[in-house]
Parts: structure tokens; C-alpha cells; sequence
């Protein structure tokens, strides 16, 4: 990007990548086209997909640093950063553009100009969870996690957790990651240890209404450790996020020293970890499944049978894409070693199917 006579990076950001291989890049960085009058410090700014400056597209500025975008369904996108202002128009520290980066006036965040957004979940409905260090309109209380209406207006039937980051006194916790299990079941990661008082080391489950529980991550989760300066030592202790792999675990990432999910207590683990499901900190090989998990037809268009050869309690069989994100959920009914469902609607692809107490 930098070898074109327009642009020149300056401070870093975020990217989008469209399906045709352009990019929207986000920061401040410098142009220089005088042609089409693009001059001087500019926060959203779209490419070919050949890494050159797009000459057809207006590129956009605001009166500080764009650090986040994230894509809606529609096409527009929420930002967040550094500005008061976007194109000379007073905007709060979470506001929407549309797809050619003009504001989008309907929606109005009830957040501050102090902190920023550093994640975002869209939900079916519309309404967006957000993680980050959020300061209200009328409030001086950083929150780690919110959720809004779709038109940026605070949900108030979302419970507003407190969030504790006690390992260094000049830390302020934050949510740095977000990930649906089910519709009322989702874990969130970041730098925080406590969560209500309790102990939550980095890692955590809420469900739909905002309330913690503990199916799962109620102990101490990630280990402090000290990086040596000259000048002193920084605490570090966060899980950065977590990402579901292809055999049904999960791997867990962050800056840490130990991991200890309750259960299992590892003292070796750095920096990235794998949790066999949801319930030991390190994958185990030799640990037996209950029950085996069959298919036929495989592969399938539209329908498949699913089989076991134990018959359990009701629980929740998972189909997930091949980047791990839920398409479709079903109720194992009680007792059936048998279940069939239907793929009407499900685009051609490679799908994992997960069902407790069954490897993948």
C-alpha cells in the first residue's frame, strides 16, 4: 500500500476484506491525492484489491483515530477510536456509517467520549453487544460490557455486570472477545479477574440477559506474570479471546502464566492453551468419550440421521461451520439413540457436528 504515490501509513487501525478482495482500512493515516482533493489525515479509507488507493471512493476523516469497524448484515459498519467529531459532525465513541462511510444519524450510542469499543456481537434482532472500556452518558463508571438497541440506545434489560481487574492497581478491565455457544450462552474473555466479586481469571460465561453463571469458568482461569523493564515490572493477565477448533475444543490465547479451569490446574501453560470442551484446561488424548456420534448419509443435502450407541440425558447437538460459528442448533430428546433433522437451507459446505459427551 505504501509503494502508491497517494497513501502513507501512519497510525494502525482495523480492515475489512470485501468478497472482491478490496479493503477498508481504518486508523490515521496520510494521503496525498491533490487530484481528487483527498489531502492530509484521513480514518477510513478503501483500497483495490490490488493494495492501491481506490481513486473512485470519497475517503473519510474525523478529528482523531478510527481503532475498530465491524460489518453489520446491512453493509454499514459501527466504529469506534479517539474522535469527538466524524466528517464535522459531533459523534460519541461508538457510531454507525453506511457502506460508503457516510454518518448514519439513526443511530445515536448512549456512550461518552472516554474509552472505546473493543469488541462487537450483532445479535438476530438487531441489538449489538459490545465489550470494552464504556463510560454511560450521565455515568463516570467504566463498563466492560453493554448492549444496545439497534438505534445505539442502551438495553436496559441487559444486566450490567462489575468488572474487576485487581492484578495491577492502574488497570481498568475490559472485554476484549465475545463467542455464542447458544442463543442464551456466550463466553467472554479479557483482562479482568473478577466478575460481581467473584473470581473469573480472564475467561467467563453470561447468558442472554446479562447475568453470570456458572455452567462453566467459575475459578481463577488464567495466572498473573510479571514483565521486567528497566524501570519496573507490568502484571499481565488476560485471555485476548477464544477460538472453537475443528475437533470440538476449544483454544484460548491471551498473556498469561498457568491456567486452572477449576478442575485442572496447569502451572505450564503461556499464551495459548487448548481446553478439551468446556471443562478441562488441557486436552487430554487418552480420556475415554462416553458415546460415540454417527451420521448417514455423509455427505448429506437434505437430511441427516444421527446416532449413538449410549442413549443419555436431553442435551443440545451443535452443527458448526468450518470457522466455528453455530448455523444450526437441536434438542437431543431424552433417552433416542436416534435423531434425524433436516438441511433445508443450509448453503454446501464442511459442517462439524458436536454433541456433549461425544468426540466431534
Amino acid at each position: 500500500m505504501n509503494l502508491g504515490r497517494y497513501f502513507t501509513s501512519l497510525q494502525g487501525g482495523d480492515y475489512h476484506v470485501y468478497p472482491d478482495g478490496r479493503v477498508l482500512m481504518s486508523g490515521a493515516h496520510v494521503l496525498s491525492d491533490s487530484i481528487r482533493g483527498f489531502e492530509g489525515l484521513y480514518s477510513l479509507i478503501w483500497f483495490s484489491n490490488g493494495g492501491y488507493l481506490d481513486t473512485t471512493r470519497t475517503h473519510r476523516l474525523c478529528n482523531g483515530v478510527i481503532y475498530a469497524i465491524e460489518e453489520q448484515p446491512d453493509g454499514k459498519f459501527l466504529c469506534t477510536g479517539t474522535m469527538t467529531t466524524y466528517e464535522g459532525q459531533p459523534v460519541s465513541r461508538v457510531f454507525r456509517v453506511e457502506a460508503d462511510g457516510t454518518l448514519d444519524p439513526s443511530f445515536v450510542a448512549e456512550v461518552q467520549a472516554l474509552g472505546e469499543a473493543r469488541e462487537y456481537f450483532m445479535l438476530p434482532d438487531g441489538r449489538i453487544l459490545i465489550g470494552g472500556t464504556l463510560r454511560l452518558n450521565g455515568s463516570d463508571q467504566v463498563r466492560s460490557l453493554i448492549r444496545l438497541h439497534g438505534d445505539g440506545s442502551l438495553d436496559h434489560s441487559f444486566n450490567l455486570l462489575d468488572f474487576e481487574a485487581t492484578f495491577t492497581p492502574s488497570q481498568i478491565p475490559f472485554v476484549t472477545s465475545i463467542l455464542e455457544l447458544s442463543p442464551d450462552r456466550y463466553i467472554i474473555t479479557g483482562v479482568f479477574d473478577k466478575i460481581n466479586g467473584q473470581d473469573r481469571g480472564g475467561i467467563a460465561m453470561i447468558d442472554s440477559s446479562g447475568v453470570l453463571v456458572e455452567d462453566v469458568f467459575d475459578g481463577m482461569g488464567c495466572g498473573a506474570y510479571d514483565f521486567v523493564f528497566s524501570s519496573g515490572s507490568t502484571t499481565y493477565k488476560y485471555i485476548s479471546g477464544i477460538t472453537p477448533s475443528n475437533d470440538g475444543g476449544y483454544f484460548i490465547y491471551g498473556g498469561y502464566h498457568g491456567y486452572d479451569d477449576g478442575s485442572t490446574n496447569d502451572t505450564t501453560q503461556r499464551m495459548v492453551s487448548k481446553l478439551y470442551g468446556l471443562s478441562v484446561g488441557v486436552e487430554d488424548p487418552s480420556a475415554p468419550s462416553t458415546a460415540t456420534l454417527r451420521m448417514y448419509p455423509n455427505p448429506a443435502s437434505t437430511y441427516v440421521v444421527f446416532e449413538v450407541d449410549q442413549a443419555g440425558a436431553a442435551s443440545e447437538l451443535v452443527l458448526r461451520d468450518a470457522l466455528g460459528a453455530i448455523v444450526r442448533s437441536w434438542q437431543w430428546p431424552e433417552g433416542r439413540e436416534r435423531f434425524e433433522v433436516s438441511l433445508n437451507g443450509l448453503a454446501a459446505g464442511t459442517y462439524f457436528a458436536l454433541l456433549p459427551g461425544t468426540p466431534p
